[in-house]
């Protein structure tokens, strides 16, 4: 049998920062929680989001009986808005996380498969996958809910990024007691949002959401979010950075994220003409979802 210290030496070895292990099952507040999300139109244009898929992991892999969740953590310099260019958030500056992330989880279960003498035992996710990862990373100890919906790693704080191996393998776990609510009367990342988004302490109407409108939405800005956008070319840090458990935190040591190793921390008019021409420049990034359309889309003012 494969034990947690195993797991945990082999997750880090391969780059991650953190590790739990949890049964294959979402529990079913969360259930409830995301049902009445979707109920409630919150999830705006992402109809992706509406598959109850999520919610059932033996659906994605039949059989699993443990849940891996492992922590990346990306945190990178927090730069000023700048007049003559779009500020690119902390998580899109360098590579693209789900293709570190496939690397890792590839690896990660052919070492599964070496130890335990069976194939076809592990199915990786990392986000475009339809699991609920952060029921699942709270279940495993990992961390708790924060009132701007993000998860806050103990250590780490919310700059992290969660990806996951579902398993037939059976591994010893126990259900953690993180649901607690930890943000006490601190509500800096409601004050601090642009838009308004928060509807209320842990409920985020992503259709509000800045980070929403500059990555995920093929809709044109409009000229209320364009003006309450502080100057963001791509996502939004905000919450984060106001939050007291990302404060005095160091930043990532991973490469991958580094600035040099993708688009950068800004972006201007002159880079999207570059861009233009050669947009295969913007391949292997994160940046690559919004496309030079969309990105020069909210650039001009």
């Amino acid at each position: 049998m494969i034990s947690v210290e195993e797991v945990r030496a082999k997750a880090l070895e391969l780059g991650w920062e953190d590790v739990g292990i949890t049964s294959a099952s979402i529990p079913e507040e969360d259930i409830h929680s995301y049902l009445d999300w979707i109920k409630e139109g919150y999830h705006g244009d992402l109809a992706y989001m509406e598959k109850q898929i999520r919610c059932y992991p033996q659906e994605l892999l039949p059989e699993a009986k443990s849940a891996l969740l492992f922590i990346t953590y990306y945190k990178q310099p927090r730069h000023p808005f700048r007049a003559d260019a779009g500020l690119i958030a902390s998580y899109a500056r360098g590579r693209d996380y789900h293709r570190v992330h496939r690397k890792r989880l590839k690896r990660f279960i052919t070492w599964l498969e070496e130890k335990s003498g069976r194939s076809g035992v592990a199915r990786g996710f990392s986000d475009s996958t339809p699991i609920l990862e952060k029921a699942l990373a709270v279940q495993a100890g990992l961390g708790w809910f924060g009132k701007n919906s993000l998860l806050i790693h103990k250590k780490f704080g919310t700059f992290i990024l969660l990806s996951g191996i579902l398993t037939t393998l059976e591994f010893p776990h126990e259900v953690k007691s993180t649901r607690i609510p930890r943000c006490g009367t601190c509500q800096r990342c409601l004050d601090a949002c642009p838009t308004q988004a928060f509807v209320a302490p842990y409920h985020l109407d992503a259709s509000k959401c800045l980070s929403y409108h500059l990555i995920e939405s093929k809709e044109s800005l409009s000229e209320e979010i364009r003006k309450k956008n502080p100057g963001y070319a791509f996502g939004c840090d905000i919450c984060q950075d106001v939050c007291p458990h990302n404060a005095r935190k160091p930043l990532s040591i991973c490469s991958d994220f580094a600035e040099d190793s993708g688009i950068g921390a800004y972006l201007t008019l002159e880079d999207i003409s570059q861009l233009e021409q050669a947009p295969e420049e913007l391949h292997g990034t994160p940046l690559q979802r919004r496309g030079v359309k969309g990105l020069k889309n909210t650039l001009l003012r």
